[in-house]
């Protein structure tokens, strides 16, 4: 109950998920991500630009940007933690179990204003771990139980490796359901409006209608290098 708390406080302030109902109670956001597609601001020899680079990322902004985010959360019992290791790498370890809960994460604190990437084509994530299947999460909403965007990704094993994931590809999710296209709620993303960024290893794939076929409870462990937005 304490971790759960704790981890809840850290993304939604004093009192958690009941926060919301206290307007007067700013919930916690960092800095937006400075990128522009062009510019001189982390542009990478391919043309892809830096989101988050933990190398170059210090302690101090780590912890005030990044923390783990559990199904304890919602009565499960996995244990996970994140640290920026002193080689540059945020590592998410730790272990799943899947009777109660089954999934562990690390999330960033909501941008301050929307980070608009609509003039790439996806992300590139640069992490090594263990094979298992995660996935990136986005949000373009401050609301966690609102319409979110996943897609399944492979970790290279052992070696540092890009992952490629285009916006196209994102699956509309809310509240552990993949959203129909039917429905009032469905919507895709371009990257234009994002207020957060996870990541996540899950024992459903996109919503609780389709497990994770890459997924074991027990221990894993995954490190992310940088984060970008790429072009074709």
């Amino acid at each position: 109950m304490n971790e759960a708390r704790r981890e809840m406080e850290y993304f939604d302030g004093p009192g958690g998920m009941f926060a919301r109902a206290m307007p007067w109670r700013a919930k916690p956001t960092i800095e937006t991500p400075r990128v522009r597609i062009g510019g001189d601001v982390g542009v990478d020899d391919d043309g892809s630009v830096v989101v988050f680079d933990f190398e170059s990322m210090g302690d101090a902004a780590f912890e005030t940007s990044f923390n783990a985010l559990n199904d304890v959360v919602m009565g499960g019992a996995s244990d996970a933690t994140v640290v920026k290791t002193r080689d540059g790498f945020a590592r998410l370890a730790g272990t799943t179990e899947d009777v109660r809960g089954g999934f562990a994460s690390v999330k960033c604190r909501d941008f301050a204003t929307p980070l608009d990437l609509s003039a790439f084509d996806g992300v590139k994530v640069t992490c090594r771990g263990d094979g298992k299947t995660y996935k990136a999460i986005l949000y373009d909403t401050d609301d966690s139980f609102n319409v979110a965007f996943h897609q399944t990704f492979v970790c290279p094993k052992d070696e540092l490796g890009e992952v490629r994931l285009a916006f196209k590809d994102f699956v509309p999710v809310k509240r552990g359901r993949a959203v129909a296209p039917n429905d009032a709620e469905y919507r895709r993303t371009n990257g234009g409006t994002i207020i957060a960024f996870q990541f996540m290893l899950s024992k459903f794939a996109y919503g609780m209608e389709e497990k994770n076929q890459g997924y074991a409870p027990g221990p894993f462990e995954i490190e992310i290098k940088r984060v970008e937005a790429y072009k074709k």
